[in-house]
């Protein structure tokens, strides 16, 4: 029975998000793999458990300014020839050792870089002898993507616009795979129907009904007030308002309906059937996060992108405007400026609608899996 470790890093939830869609997805396909998921920051040292929390408080206080800084400015080469020797520093130790080397796997599949450089570190000790695929998260690459593309044998990328830039990074062209992002099979396969949705969350079904994620699983407070710039203003619309982990901002904002008698507003905390309320929404309102941009556009959704962490959701947003998807927003009065132009202007919505209808059915997840197969043998 071959082995395969799904490996990723929790800098932002999409990475773990994709590590289990590909897991799930090997499960159900093949019996004869051994899978097994693991998140590198689980065993982390003093600095990796620091870096993971300042990454966190970065991300959870929306400092986008900083995150973009910082990831701009490391960007090239020349800032990433340390990395490997951070990767160790932070992440190295017996514990995840003994969790690497005992399960020593033929292929690993990594969602983050730090995942493939330890598991590059093993191999070049010779405690592991494991083929490396590395997926990028996002619609954009980065110089630590491919700072080590020696040791990996193959890159998954959203589109050939992301393998171009890999290209021109140094990464040979044979190890670039544009399959696209992958999604979450089992789910997609088995949604909720409708019928039983609108009667669940009492929507009304004459109006359009809009999505809107608080910010990955942790969900942020800083979307807190977004949300209250479309209660605020009235609009015949049906709001499903997910706040992920985030129980403080679950709790704010039941109180906030129940004190304004709010009817059309639907409170949730963390969801396990995103699939499901994909599919009864006209629109979702979304910080544009890897994972959750490819969600939308596997289930033909037209987004309004609303300020994220900065660094790469920042080209996510550009990709999504470019083609026509949705549309990005830089504030709550912008966000509630183009709802309002969206109800007087039914065509816009449908417009991005159509252009998504145009998008190649994703089979990203089958791909890597045939992918994995090929290495293994």
């Amino acid at each position: 029975m071959k082995k395969i470790l799904i490996i990723y890093a929790p800098f932002g939830s999409g990475h773990k998000s994709i590590a289990s869609y590909i897991a799930n997805y090997f499960q159900n396909v093949n019996h004869d793999y051994e899978i097994k998921v693991l998140d590198v920051a689980k065993y982390a040292n003093m600095l990796g458990k620091a870096g993971v929390k300042g990454f966190n408080f970065v991300i959870n206080h929306r400092k986008n300014i900083l995150f973009s800084f910082i990831y701009d400015s490391t960007n090239n080469k020349f800032e990433t020839l340390n990395q490997m020797n951070i990767c160790k520093k932070a992440f190295d130790n017996p514990k995840i050792r003994k969790e690497i080397v005992g399960f020593n796997p033929d292929l690993t599949i990594s969602t983050h870089f730090f995942g493939g450089n330890i598991v590059a570190y093993y191999n070049k000790l010779g405690l592991t002898n494991s083929k490396i695929m590395t997926v990028v998260t996002d619609y954009v690459t980065h110089s630590f993507w491919a700072r080590y593309h020696d040791t990996q044998d193959a890159f998954i990328v959203a589109n050939e616009i992301v393998k171009n830039k890999m290209i021109k990074k140094g990464v040979p062209e044979k190890k670039l795979y544009a399959f696209g992002l992958p999604f979450d099979f089992t789910k997609a396969q088995n949604m909720v129907p409708k019928e039983k949705l609108i009667v669940k969350y009492n929507l009304d079904i004459r109006k359009p009904t809009y999505l809107f994620f608080s910010g990955g699983s942790n969900g942020s407070m800083a979307n807190f007030d977004y949300l209250k710039s479309l209660i605020n203003q009235n609009l015949a619309i049906n709001i499903i308002f997910v706040c992920g982990h985030n129980e403080k901002l679950e709790r704010k904002c039941q109180e906030y309906i129940r004190k304004n008698q709010i009817t059309n507003v639907t409170i949730l905390g963390f969801v396990k059937d995103v699939y499901s309320l994909l599919n009864i929404s006209d629109v979702v309102i979304t910080k544009p996060g890897g994972a959750t941009v490819t969600e939308c556009i596997d289930m033909k959704v037209p987004m309004i992108l609303i300020p994220g962490n900065g660094g790469p959701e920042k080209y996510n947003a550009r990709y999504i405007s470019r083609k026509r998807y949705g549309v990005k927003v830089h504030s709550q009065l912008g966000l509630v400026r183009l709802v309002k132009k969206c109800l007087k202007n039914p065509h816009i919505v449908a417009t991005w609608h159509e252009n998504l209808l145009k998008e190649k059915k994703n089979e990203a997840t089958k791909k890597i899996y045939d992918l994995s197969s090929k290495l293994l043998k």
